[in-house]
């Protein structure tokens, strides 16, 4: 996993108010999905896709749970937990490689031709996606060959 401060991860998650704690190591970030987070972070996680397109928004929160589960349970299972990480930590790479959230907003909405033309947030709500899309945002900060 490439450089980045946890309190960035769990500030798209929606801070302390949605998560509840505020797990500053990566141990305890851990420790918080492998509980489960609450359901409410995937309202938070949606508010980076486009604005204007409320289908995106429910793209994005559907890759980290079907809405029935989010109805039913106050708290995300643990692999829903994950994947909601995943895209948590795409965005905070992406903002802080980017140095605005509207870029980054468009940028993770938009076909990457590097991800064969998916979407980073598509790709994002897996482990082995989550990597590759991560390379990207760390390239451009760093000024490397994407």
């Amino acid at each position: 996993m490439y450089p980045l401060e946890v309190r960035k991860v769990m500030a798209v998650l929606g801070g302390v108010r949605t998560v509840g704690s505020s797990p500053n190591t990566p141990v305890e970030r851990a420790a918080a999905i492998a509980q489960g987070l609450p359901g409410a972070v995937v309202p938070s996680l949606a508010i980076n896709a486009p604005p204007n397109r409320p289908d995106a928004r429910r793209r994005v929160a559907a890759l980290v749970t079907s809405t029935a589960s989010l109805k039913r349970w106050a708290r995300l299972s643990p692999a829903a937990s994950e994947r909601a990480e995943h895209l948590a930590r795409i965005v905070a790479l992406a903002v802080q490689a980017l140095g605005d959230a509207d870029d980054a907003r468009e940028w993770l909405n938009a076909p990457h031709p590097l991800l064969g033309s998916a979407r980073p947030t598509d790709v994002s709500a897996t482990d082995l996606g989550a990597r590759q899309v991560e390379r990207i945002p760390h390239n451009i900060e760093y000024g490397l060959p994407v």
